[in-house]
């Protein structure tokens, strides 16, 4: 409890802080913000107290509370046409015990590029083409309590557009509370720390804090059914430091045996347009994946997202 303590001391100055209240646009690599994994994904966001498994690492350090074996993989996203390449991060987890405490290390890497963007100069004129790319590692160390969870992820991250370059030195924390084995709520704070000057201009990372809270409705025991099928709902709180006002994030997850999920989620979201997003997770043995989808009207497409992960 001393460290939940610890952690609301600790968001409260980061809210009398300047990097809290951001003007709109104000914060870059806000790739950092974007969902990675397909389970998170189809959530639209939502169920920071109930991560699944090490694919979330990159997004929600308390995801490191729910490995229970190691797990390797990566995600993927596909983006529309026009906007950038595509997006791959890599993850790992691995529980252990030291002196019988029950914890869990991470790391994750991350890389977004695009090429071909056309260039212009200050009075419109078309130059030569350029590039643009973005990178992060990260390790994290968490544990794996039955009530009360908390987790720790340092990042680093660099940024660079055409020949100008920014770093970051970043951080994550997070706190989750199970009341019981059917809710849990849970906090974060990410992306707060240092972040470097970009061609001569003050740059601020893109720190958020979510919280929300978590149901699990055990639907085969409440109808005497002999199969496995539980209900997750989800309700989150989350603001950016360039937000004025939080987004609401809703998801649900039907679960059956933990070897098929099928997810749906929404986000409203006062600064821009809502979003809905869908998806589903298959698990053959080890190995498992997940799809989600994201429609994107202002792209006249959608976010694809997969995830491939291996247990062993």
């Amino acid at each position: 409890m001393k460290i939940l303590a610890i952690s609301l001391v600790a968001c409260s100055l980061v809210f009398a802080g300047e990097h809290w209240n951001v003007d709109a646009g104000g914060v870059s690599m806000k790739y950092l913000s974007m969902q990675t994994s397909a389970r998170a994904a189809g959530l639209s966001g939502a169920g920071v107290a109930d991560a699944a498994g090490a694919s979330e690492v990159l997004r929600n350090p308390l995801a490191m509370s729910a490995i229970s074996e190691s797990e390797a993989g990566i995600n993927h996203i596909i983006f529309p046409e026009m906007t950038a390449d595509d997006y791959t991060t890599a993850f790992f987890a691995h529980p252990f015990e030291f002196f019988k405490y029950p914890l869990t290390v991470s790391a994750g890497f991350e890389f977004l590029g695009y090429d071909g963007i056309e260039g212009r100069d200050e009075e419109g004129f078309k130059t030569s083409d350029y590039g643009a790319y973005a990178w992060a590692l990260q390790a994290g160390l968490g544990n794996r309590a039955d009530a009360f969870n908390w987790a720790l992820s340092a990042r680093f991250s660099q940024q660079t557009i055409d020949d100008e370059t920014a770093l970051a030195f970043l951080g994550d924390i997070g706190g989750a509370y199970h009341v019981n084995e059917y809710f849990a709520f849970g906090a974060t704070l990410t992306n707060f720390g240092y972040m470097g000057d970009y061609d001569g201009e003050k740059e601020t990372a893109p720190m958020a804090l979510q919280a929300g809270i978590t149901g699990i409705l055990p639907i085969s025991k409440l109808f005497s059914l002999e199969s496995q099928w539980n209900l997750h709902m989800s309700a989150d709180a989350y603001r950016r430091a360039d937000m004025e006002d939080p987004e609401w994030r809703f998801g649900g997850e039907l679960n059956y045996a933990e070897l098929l999920a099928l997810r749906v989620g929404y986000a409203a979201r006062p600064d821009t347009e809502d979003g809905i997003s869908a998806g589903l997770g298959v698990v053959f043995g080890m190995v498992n994946f997940d799809y989600a989808y994201s429609p994107k009207k202002a792209f006249d497409g959608g976010y694809h997202y997969l995830t491939l992960g291996m247990r062993f």
